[in-house]
């Protein structure tokens, strides 16, 4: 951890950037012309921010001693055979916890020692205990500016239902820990998942586990082996880290340097820190600070438009005030086409993306759903006929709950995606709006007004409100106590038969569940988007009314009132220039170090 402490010691390190960020922040709140909801806005996406590291892989290449080789301590269990079934996110905390997250809303919190009976295929099969994830804070400095380490199942492995969830938790990352090892050479397997890894993650870091194994000659050959198979792979040339996770986490242990200099972990956690710190965060902060410069450019038009109130001829200065509600109906013409078009893009993604996304999910679930019913049928069919019913019965539940929870995952991201994805394109549309109306009120009366290009912001909220509804406790058949008293050749054939049709109905029941919880969930997040939005504007409205209407008030109250605003406008004003000078250095020293 030597290279974090450096960094920070430098005043230009994002932990410094971040702390002066964020020491604007109260000042700007405690100026009155300021529009403190944005401010407050933009304070809470800096504390919000995470940024999702995600380690994958086939299985068994190291990724989980990796992540305790970086965290200097045995958190995650290791074995010999596939062991992680359960994504596992490792957070920052001042103090070790697990909490294990039930896909039906539940939170346990847990010791350490009995992760792997949640975690493994050993301790949870086949996730049995319909585990959601298992969250672990603890206090490592790799993790304390908003990262999260993101341990995810081995591909390839005879569970399939591993290798779903690690594609499941492609979307959400945002940089790729990609481990391959010496013992193994890369297979085609692990290029098809790297294809699908580079869609997703802007960085990709690829590692070359269990260094350990091989002496430097065979271990130059395999870095070349595996650097040219990459690059093919990849279309650039690629970096490649020798690591042992082994040696890394022995010496971090034993406080050995000799096994740590000898694990080669040093050349990769300080490349890996640079990125995290320089490139993660000055990013954010960077947009941040040009989405408050802006925020301030707006207060500064406002305050000195007071100040002209105060002393520009009333005659004049109502002429303007007319005019500028003329263009304020143009304004008002603009936020009617940005409903109806929002409206229009919502629709359109509900249609384009949710209907075929389920249309395509119910056909391949319900091929596979046939066969894996015949299958299990052919399986159990010798069991007594109630018996029978009640294990079929119970095997399609328990598939339809496991499909069900990974496709709506997956859907929620590819529906958040896509609507933020329109959302941003709104939300740079309203800012042009803004602009052009702060703009022909800079020319209006004559102060002038400087308009600074941001990035939108918006994110959507990350869950959609869905659940799994379980089935009816029995399945109807056309007379059960018929059926059960046919010969069982034929009852049993009639029970399959039963049993397929109660599939479908299953299927299409939570389906149509699913929709419309999606439904509502866009629909909501719509109204949440328009409303920030449309606040944007009428923020701008109000405010340039507003300190034309207090100058005015001030005026009819006399004199010696007018010159007692005057000073306060005055110190206002001094006050947002020395935050405008304090935000432009900050913004240079960003841009200087991204």
């Amino acid at each position: 951890m030597e290279q974090i402490t450096a960094i920070k010691s430098d005043p230009l390190s994002y932990a410094a950037m971040k702390e002066a960020l964020l020491g604007c922040i109260p000042r700007m709140l405690a100026i009155e012309t300021i529009d403190g909801h944005s401010v407050r806005e933009l304070s809470e996406k800096i504390h919000r921010n995470v940024f999702n590291l995600v380690v994958v892989g086939q299985f068994k290449r190291g990724k989980t001693s990796l992540i305790n080789a970086l965290m200097g301590a045995d958190l995650l269990p290791v074995a010999v055979v596939p062991l992680t079934s359960i994504v596992t996110i490792i957070t920052y905390g001042e103090r070790l916890t697990v909490r294990v997250f039930f896909n039906d809303d539940r939170m346990i919190e847990i010791d350490k020692d009995t992760l792997a009976d949640y975690v493994t295929e050993k301790g949870n099969p086949r996730n049995v205990k319909d585990v959601r994830e298992v969250v672990i804070t603890y206090p490592s400095d790799y993790l304390r500016e908003g990262v999260r380490l993101i341990d995810t199942p081995g591909v390839g492995s005879i569970y399939q239902h591993n290798t779903d969830v690690a594609y499941h938790y492609l979307p959400k990352s945002d940089a790729a820990l990609f481990l391959i090892s010496v013992d193994q050479p890369i297979s085609k397997a692990e290029l098809d998942f790297l294809s699908d890894v580079k869609e997703h993650s802007n960085k990709i870091f690829f590692i070359l586990n269990k260094a350990d194994y091989l002496g430097d000659k065979d271990l130059q050959e395999a870095m070349d082996f595996a650097r040219s198979v990459l690059k093919e792979a990849m279309g650039t040339e690629v970096k490649i880290f020798p690591l042992s996770s082994r040696l890394a986490l022995e010496g971090k242990l034993a406080g050995d340097e000799g096994l740590i200099d000898k694990s080669h972990i040093r050349q990769f956690s300080d490349l890996l820190n640079e990125f995290l710190i320089k490139e993660k965060g000055n990013v954010l902060l960077l947009s941040i600070t040009n989405n408050l410069l802006r925020l301030l450019s707006q207060a500064r038009f406002q305050t000195e438009l007071e100040i002209k109130s105060l002393t520009h001829p009333l005659e004049d200065l109502q002429k303007k005030i007319a005019i500028f509600e003329a263009k304020k109906q143009e304004v008002m013409l603009d936020k009617q086409d940005f409903d109806i078009l929002l409206e229009g893009e919502i629709k359109r993604l509900s249609k384009d993306l949710l209907d075929e996304d389920i249309t395509k999910f119910r056909k391949q679930l319900l091929a596979q759903e046939q066969i894996n019913l015949e299958r299990h049928f052919v399986e159990v069919r010798a069991l007594p006929s109630r018996q029978l019913r009640e294990a079929l019965q119970e095997g399609v539940i328990t598939r339809l709950r496991d499909a069900f929870n990974l496709w709506r995952k997956m859907e929620d991201d590819r529906l958040a995606k896509a609507f933020e994805a329109k959302c941003k394109r709104f939300s740079e549309r309203i800012n042009d709006t803004v602009d052009a109306l702060m703009q022909f009120s800079s020319d209006l009366f004559e102060i002038p007004f400087e308009a600074i290009k941001t990035e939108a912001l918006w994110s959507a909220k990350s869950h959609f409100y869905y659940r799994f509804k379980e089935q009816p406790g029995g399945i109807e058949m056309i007379s059960s106590s018929l059926t059960l008293s046919l010969p069982k050749f034929i009852g049993d054939r009639i029970m399959l038969k039963k049993m397929q049709d109660y599939l479908v109905r299953a299927v299409d029941l939570q389906l149509g569940s699913a929709g419309n919880d999606f439904e509502d969930r866009l629909q909501r997040s719509k109204l949440a988007f328009r409303w920030e939005m449309l606040q944007r504007i009428e923020a701008t409205i109000e405010g340039i009314e507003r300190a034309v209407k207090k100058g005015l008030e001030q005026r009819n109250r006399g004199e010696l009132e007018v010159r007692e605003r005057q000073q306060q406008l005055t110190d206002i004003m001094a006050r947002l220039n020395e935050l405008n000078t304090l935000l432009t250095g900050l913004k240079k020293s960003l841009s200087q170090t991204y």
